[in-house]
């Protein structure tokens, strides 16, 4: 009798140790409400994508912001019709963490279906898994915890023991499948947040590789940047992540008092009401509208008072920086993208990400060239370049074939955006003396630092490109 309690404790251990580090001691209860075959982007380019695939929506039980209370959040598991209909076996089980969206209707379960990074791959049999988190769907009438880490990582990994759940009960094998964690601008940074999260508190969650691109990794040094080039190409980042940093953690402000009219006059109806865009709430604000005619004088100055109460809260959920200690797992390959042409984000946090990474051990690859603005091609070569590290992680008898026909797009990329965009480095602020970063230091253009004095060849120096003959 004895063995067999001792039988039973250890099966249960076993099974429940998958959720040990959950919040709160409830289940998941995935369901799945819809099945749906979608047919995205048909008015790009005439529809020369032609992305069609197959999702599966549910709901899960999560917890909210204080992380104690339980709340209903929707995921959804998005694959090709092929393996949607069982005619083909995945090849992969990837984790896409959504980039920015603000508006109603904008998570890829819901109606306007336009963040399709990861439906490129829809001749590649990869099960893609997105969270649409709290503030969307069920809970669409609460702020969104944008940026903010540890609670997008309990609900994103929530989502993605919620979906195994599911594709186990539809007979989808995906047990010995490679698996990645993947996420382009605010996607990027909830994707090592997630890595943050599973490296602390989750090891029986592995990822062959967490790829994050274009994304405010240090948000202390997006905000010191912002502020001292008094310039940003995206208007909304600072007030979005500013709005949800105060309804998440109940900061102690008012909209007055960080915002500059008209914004901080109109928060409730161009943000928390998710009734605009991003780019619609950047024309509200003023496409042309400087830092300091967006922020106060006292949010400018993030060394006392207001400002440094945000920017302390700021520090202490970056990702990277002197004040992180994490330690990634180091069995998990990364790659870290950021272009030198970005001008919403600029590249230096891709480096700063990057070389915490490699202070820890980790083996992380970069690529820090110049493919233009945050989206105008740097989130399709952001893209390309994860398949070609997924395919190399799979290696199977598809891969050759996947990566020369991802080669084939990316030289067509290449060749449009250096037509376009050859000269956009130039409109990039300094970054010279943001904080912490060394302007003695010379980087290739992938994002290397060198040793000693560079030779002869083309550099990053001081944020920008020089060449050395």
């Amino acid at each position: 009798m004895k063995q067999f309690f001792i039988s039973i404790s250890l099966f249960l251990t076993f099974c429940l140790g998958a959720f040990a580090e959950r919040p709160l001691d409830f289940g998941l209860d995935p369901q799945i409400v819809q099945r749906r075959h979608c047919h995205a982007l048909q008015n790009l380019y005439n529809d020369i994508l032609n992305l069609q695939f197959d999702q599966i929506i549910f709901e899960y039980t999560s917890v909210g912001p204080d992380m104690k209370t339980p709340v209903r959040l929707t995921g959804v598991i998005s694959m090709n019709p092929a393996v949607f209909n069982k005619e083909a076996s995945p090849r992969a089980l990837v984790l896409y963490n959504e980039f920015t969206t603000a508006k109603h209707k904008e998570r890829t379960s819901q109606d306007e279906i336009d963040d399709v990074a990861f439906y490129l791959n829809k001749f590649q049999n990869i099960i893609a898994v997105s969270a649409d988190l709290y503030g969307w769907t069920l809970t669409e009438d609460k702020p969104q915890a944008y940026c903010c880490p540890e609670i997008t990582s309990v609900e994103t990994i929530d989502a993605w023991d919620a979906a195994k759940m599911i594709l186990q009960q539809e007979g989808y094998e995906y047990e010995n499948l490679p698996t990645f964690n993947v996420g382009y601008s605010s996607g990027g940074f909830s994707a090592i947040a997630v890595q943050k999260y599973i490296s602390e508190k989750r090891p029986d969650i592995f990822f062959d590789l967490t790829a994050a691109g274009g994304s405010p990794f240090d948000i202390t040094t997006v905000y010191e940047n912002y502020v001292k080039t008094n310039f940003t190409g995206y208007k909304c980042a600072l007030p979005l992540m500013m709005v949800a940093y105060k309804e998440t953690y109940n900061l102690p402000f008012n909209y007055q008092d960080v915002f500059l009219p008209p914004l901080g006059d109109n928060i409730q109806e161009w943000i928390l009401s998710k009734d605009y865009n991003t780019w619609e709430i950047n024309e509200k604000i003023g496409l042309e509208a400087n830092v300091d005619e967006i922020l106060t004088p006292a949010a400018c100055d993030y060394t006392q008072g207001m400002g440094r109460i945000i920017y302390e809260k700021f520090r202490d959920n970056s990702l990277c920086g002197p004040w992180c200690d994490w330690q990634p797992d180091t069995k998990t390959k990364y790659f870290i993208f950021h272009s030198e042409g970005d001008l919403y984000m600029h590249y230096f946090v891709g480096m700063e990400m990057a070389n915490y990474l490699k202070k820890k051990g980790c083996d992380v690859k970069t690529d820090f060239g110049n493919w233009g603005n945050h989206v105008d091609y740097s989130l399709i070569v952001f893209t390309l370049k994860t398949l070609i590290e997924i395919e190399k992680v799979i290696a199977d008898s598809s891969s050759n074939e996947i990566v020369d026909d991802i080669n084939d797009n990316m030289d067509k990329v290449t060749d449009i955006s250096e037509a376009m965009n050859s000269n956009i480095v130039n409109n990039v602020k300094q970054i010279s003396d943001i904080p912490n970063y060394d302007a003695t230091k010379y980087y290739t253009l992938d994002g290397r630092e060198i040793e000693g004095n560079p030779q002869k060849g083309i550099y990053i120096h001081q944020g920008k490109k020089i060449v050395i003959k």
